[in-house]
């Protein structure tokens, strides 16, 4: 009996999980010699325990040679979890030729862990095309999947076709297509991702508003500094307290009067205080004493804050 073989008769039948382990890494050191015997485990093992960790053993070896039998049971593989270690073994591997069985997954796997983990893997292949298709996939979930998976990339060249997706019917869509503009966009700064997210700051539900202006804080400029006052106006809390915080990253001096207003104003304490931590992120000189003022006069939560402004930002002793 060759050694594969006697270490995947071992792997099968032990109960004891440090003897497994050991097994497993001695068929990974085998590399090559051991890809065979472990491709068979991993297409007709009889328990999914054996089967998983053939698929883990084929990852760690990385041999072309287990690219089919991965992307075989990564499709029809009955136990979600082996699956799921099938597609991580395919993301090791880095193979494209595993990126069209990936999308295949990702479409009609039954297991939302196992889309999640093939969505992963195309990502970290870099199938730029393949999430470009699947951005107007029927199934928003996948749409939501590939909108992320482009930003993780840093697709700039994606900017076009992922901003349509602003009008998406699904909400969850719609507010990983604001992220992903901060995300691709907010190293540089892009005058285009500005506009695109002056619409999702009119976008009907909150959560979209809120990302936009998370986008911002990282887009930065004068024109992000705009969008984000004007949302300080909204009705819900969440995404006032959003643009107050988004100002203090987008750290623009324009923001210094409203923020100051904010502070000593009728707003949540909350929002007031984080007010006193954005003049800090801001950096200008004019707000020393306001903060100070703050310190002394206003309630405990914006005291707190400003104090913080005051002694870490300015250097100021209390």
């Amino acid at each position: 009996m060759d050694k594969a073989r006697e270490l995947i008769e071992l792997l099968g039948k032990s109960d004891d999980y440090f003897e497994r382990q050991k097994t497993a890494w001695a068929l990974v050191n085998l590399g090559e010699e051991s890809v065979e015997q472990t491709a068979r485990a991993l297409e007709s093992g009889e328990f999914s325990d054996l089967r998983y960790k053939s698929a883990w053993i084929l990852g760690k070896i990385g041999s072309p040679r287990g690219v089919e039998p991965l992307c075989r049971a990564l499709l029809n593989d009955p136990d979600h979890v082996v699956r799921e270690w099938c597609a991580a073994a395919l993301e090791a591997v880095s193979s494209p030729e595993a990126i069209s069985t990936l999308v295949l997954a990702m479409k009609r796997d039954s297991s939302k862990d196992v889309r999640l983990r093939a969505a992963v893997a195309l990502r970290n292949l870099g199938a730029t095309a393949a999430l470009r298709e699947l951005l107007v996939y029927s199934d928003s979930e996948i749409r939501g999947m590939a909108v992320t998976g482009l930003a993780k990339i840093g697709d700039r060249d994606s900017l076009q076709d992922v901003a349509k997706l602003l009008e998406d019917g699904s909400t969850e869509v719609r507010r990983r297509a604001a992220a992903f503009m901060g995300e691709v966009t907010g190293k540089e700064g892009c005058n285009e991702s500005v506009s695109f997210m002056a619409r999702a700051l009119q976008d009907s539900d909150s959560t979209v508003r809120c990302e936009a202006l998370k986008s911002l804080g990282k887009i930065k400029g004068e024109e992000a500094c705009d969008l984000a006052l004007q949302a300080l106006k909204d009705q819900e809390w969440q995404v006032r307290y959003t643009a107050v915080t988004a100002l203090g990253e987008i750290g623009h001096d324009k923001a210094l009067d409203s923020l100051v207003g904010i502070m000593f104003g009728n707003e949540d304490e909350e929002i007031r205080a984080w007010a006193a931590w954005s003049l800090g992120e801001i950096g200008d000189g004019r707000a020393i004493e306001p903060l100070q003022r703050a310190y002394k006069t206003c309630p405990t939560e914006v005291m707190k804050k400003a104090k913080d402004s005051l002694v870490e930002i300015f250097k100021v002793e209390i």
